[in-house]
């Protein structure tokens, strides 16, 4: 179901809202509002008709991601998830993104 989750000491699990908690780009994001360009409304969550991935917008989008609505967009290949301090291993900051 989902595309990308990371795991870690301080992200358990992917979690998938419009509040900056551990959000990860995924196929499958909670819908705010309307579902971003490319993405089908499926009950409170918007899925991927494409197989990109999508994660909350916060300011301007993480290289990589494009802007749609309240979302950022990306190929079924991108990463980002929301920073929470620095980034992990094995990914660079990129504004309130961490991206592989």
């Amino acid at each position: 179901m989902f595309k990308t989750c990371l795991v870690s000491l301080t992200i358990a699990a992917c979690v998938f809202s419009t509040a900056a908690t551990a959000q990860t780009a995924a196929t499958v994001v909670a819908k705010n509002g309307s579902c971003p360009k490319g993405f089908s409304a499926k009950g409170s969550s918007c899925a991927s008709n494409s197989g990109k991935v999508a994660i909350a917008r916060l300011g301007s989008c993480p290289k990589g991601f494009k802007s749609s609505g309240k979302y950022c967009v990306g190929d079924n290949d991108s990463f980002a998830m929301v920073k929470s301090g620095s980034c992990p291993s094995g990914t660079k900051s990129s504004g309130k993104y961490c991206i592989k």
